[in-house]
């Protein structure tokens, strides 16, 4: 009996730590095979499964599966109201079956499919408000006794936290999509104000996170990169004259409209929260190692590294749209070292970039 009420201490203990990290866990099939295991401790079961209510409302699949036929079950579908588990679904009520043998209920297929063999089932729903998104089932007392009342209380409550795990992936999954939706349509705008510029901001920051990749760069600060180089040239959108591409720069009618940019770009995406840190990278990726860049005349490393390597990386890409030959970008870049770009940057570039295709 102490040793019971230890597990369950145990246990407890874990779904605390996991409802702690709830919101910050990312990868949530880690996360559901962790509560199913909990969920086999706390009952003292063979194994468990947690199944998500598919888009058409009429199957649940299998998200996780443990026990030795977990991989075998975890390919399957159960139809929405056939079985135990369909049944739970359709009622929206937890079950209890302590011999399965003698309840019509349970549909003996999946058992002879997956070779498990089921003695006794617990099954509640996992709910968000009013709204059905799976179940979790845990199967066969190790003991060989039968599941209680009480037994279905605790796997109701891990079924909570299974389910707002779900709600919590699926509504930062949206959120993502939504941010890379703006992030396309931006970078979309932008690229329309030329033809010319078309893949242009996809191809700075390809070349600007392989730069980073190499300075083994923080995941933090390499996100920063990725969408400061993305969006670098953003406040051109708020310009309304004509684009050109001239000697590997690009250009605008009026030379204050075009050192404007990078400023009005910054202003434009510092208060979206997920941009905090390409902010910097966006204001400064015209300003020159040497101070004569702008639109704050910094110099050397007072200049964030982001806005350095998308400047290396902006200054090629602009080089090739004109035209130039890989030997003139070679040059001009070396040229360009100490005045206009960080010499160890420009030197990483032609190492990585130019070395490795000779």
């Amino acid at each position: 009996m102490a040793k019971e009420s230890k597990t369950k201490i145990e246990c407890l203990k874990e779904i605390f730590d996991i409802a702690k990290g709830i919101s910050s866990i990312l990868d949530v099939d880690a996360l559901l095979k962790r509560i199913g295991g909990v969920a086999e401790r706390m009952l003292d079961a063979e194994a468990s499964s947690i199944m998500l209510l598919d888009d058409d409302k009429e199957t649940l699949s299998f998200k996780v599966a443990t026990g030795e036929k977990g991989g075998v079950v975890q390919k399957m579908k159960v139809k929405v109201g056939q079985g135990i588990a369909g049944l739970v679904a359709k009622e929206q009520k937890p079950l209890i079956v302590n011999d399965v043998s003698k309840d019509p209920r349970f549909n003996a297929l999946m058992d002879k499919t997956s070779g498990f063999v089921t003695r006794s089932i617990i099954c509640v729903p996992m709910m968000i408000e009013k709204e059905l998104i799976g179940i979790v089932e845990v199967l066969n007392k190790n003991s060989g006794g039968e599941f209680d009342d009480n037994d279905t209380s605790a796997l109701e409550s891990v079924a909570s936290l299974a389910a707002v795990s779900i709600n919590n992936a699926r509504t930062s999954e949206d959120q993502r999509n939504f941010f890379v939706n703006i992030i396309e349509i931006l970078t979309q705008a932008i690229e329309s104000k030329n033809k010319n510029l078309s893949g242009h901001s996809w191809r700075v920051a390809q070349l600007s996170t392989s730069l980073a990749k190499q300075m083994k760069i923080s995941e933090k600060v390499y996100k920063d990169i990725y969408y400061g180089a993305l969006l670098h040239d953003i406040g051109i959108i708020n310009i309304h004259d004509d684009l050109s591409i001239n000697e590997g720069i690009v250009t605008v009618r009026g030379r204050d409209a075009e050192t404007n940019h990078p400023k009005l770009g910054s202003e434009m995406i510092k208060n979206i929260n997920l941009l905090k840190g390409a902010v910097a990278i966006v204001r400064h990726h015209h300003e020159n190692f040497d101070g004569t860049g702008y639109p704050d005349g910094i110099k050397g490393e007072a200049i964030p590294l982001g806005a350095r390597i998308v400047a290396v990386a902006e200054a090629v890409d602009e080089m090739r749209m004109s035209g130039l030959a890989e030997e003139k970008v070679r040059a001009m870049l070396k040229l360009g070292q100490e005045t206009r770009f960080d010499p160890e940057i420009v030197g990483l570039f032609l190492k990585e970039f130019f070395e490795a295709a000779v």
